[in-house]
């Protein structure tokens, strides 16, 4: 059932990006009026995300990560018309009142469709190391298949704003939607977003608003919330 924190969620995405139309320009107007926590709440937001538009936060994007990556780093989209390009999402963490961030977007790609030609330079430092939950360094994590048929591989990153996946996966429902989920040890839980199903390989970059120190679980979900993949993450 939608509440109105799913409405207002809904409302800060679009105003983050841009896309308010003006009927809902006024409803959000309103609730910002209305409610000094949500006002509050989106200037935080508007002022992290302007950060992000000018590259000013400084976060260290990791490198030379395996093979993986390396996927995703080699579909990295040139500007090809015909590619499945970066495409924008929002993190939405369900703790109480959802809270919506646009963080550095997530990219989904169908593997083989376009190789970036832009895209290696701007990986060409060395990648950090260390255990899980070291900023910035690539951890390779055990994914258990729920559904038969389907093949899904992934790699969380740590970082300072949250944690990021680095998704393959085979065998989903051509057309259909998945949700990538981060499960905190209370129960909580913060969405990277959605991918479709392809008769090719999905390769995906995606982001939570979890710190990795407080995700103890990734699924991979389909619209009925039924769990396709899943991996227990290490302690941090």
């Amino acid at each position: 059932m939608r509440t109105p924190d799913d409405r207002w969620a809904e409302l800060v995405a679009a105003a983050l990006a841009g896309e308010l139309t003006p009927a809902e320009s006024a409803e959000f107007e309103g609730l910002r009026r209305s409610d000094r926590a949500r006002a509050e709440e989106f200037a935080a937001l508007d002022e992290v995300a302007g950060r992000l538009r000018q590259g000013d936060l400084g976060w260290t994007t990791p490198r030379d990560t395996g093979d993986l990556f390396a996927r995703i780093e080699r579909s990295v989209d040139s500007g090809d018309p015909t590619a499945i390009g970066a495409v924008p999402e929002t993190a939405v963490a369900r703790r109480g009142r959802r809270w919506v961030a646009p963080l550095v977007g997530a990219a989904c790609l169908v593997a083989g469709l376009v190789v970036g030609a832009n895209g290696a330079g701007a990986f060409s430092a060395p990648a950090p190391s260390g255990p899980p939950g070291t900023l910035g360094a690539v951890e390779r994590i055990e994914v258990r298949d729920d559904v038969g048929g389907v093949d899904v591989s992934a790699e969380v990153v740590a970082h300072t704003w949250g944690t990021e996946a680095y998704l393959e996966a085979t065998g989903l429902d051509v057309g259909a939607t998945y949700e990538l989920v981060f499960v905190g040890e209370d129960g909580t839980e913060f969405t990277a977003g959605e991918v479709l199903g392809s008769d090719v390989p999905i390769v995906c970059r995606m982001n939570a608003a979890v710190l990795r120190g407080d995700a103890a679980r990734m699924e991979l979900r389909d619209t009925g919330d039924a769990v396709v993949a899943h991996a227990e993450l290490p302690a941090v």
